[in-house]
């Protein structure tokens, strides 16, 4: 068993590099990376909230990829659910905390499981149909 053929769904990450426009330093987003195997896994989901200004979704979701993949709290990241498996459902838009990374053990009695996980910032403010003429 290989904690990579859990992977059914596909990242792209984005991340700000600076670039020199004349004399002045701007930044800009650019891919670094795409078609990368990962899974992403919620430990927390809750439903709409209010405030005064619109309503929100907050989401505890964390994604698990290969050790190797180079990703950086800050990074945007663009998750294709299910597109391993041909899937074509939904995109999600997060930003990534930390990686923790997790190792495989010598003599590992389940080898395959070394991976890392990311903590997903995934903040979305809701959009109402505006059919009722509330204002």
């Amino acid at each position: 068993m290989n904690y990579g053929d859990w992977y059914t769904d596909l990242l792209d990450i984005h991340r700000v590099q600076p670039y020199m426009d004349g004399s002045l330093t701007k930044n800009k987003r650019v891919e670094t990376a795409s078609g990368i195997r990962c899974r992403v896994y919620r430990s927390a989901v809750d439903g709409p909230r209010m405030q005064s200004t619109a309503a929100y979704s907050d989401d505890v979701n964390k994604l698990a990829c290969d050790n190797e993949v180079d990703i950086r709290a800050g990074d945007e990241l663009l998750i294709h659910r299910g597109a391993v498996l041909g899937k074509s459902r939904q995109t999600m838009r997060a930003f990534a905390g930390d990686p923790v990374y997790f190792y495989e053990p010598f003599g590992a009695v389940l080898p395959g499981l070394a991976h890392q996980e990311v903590g997903l910032l995934q903040k979305e403010y809701l959009k109402g149909d505006g059919r009722d003429g509330a204002g």
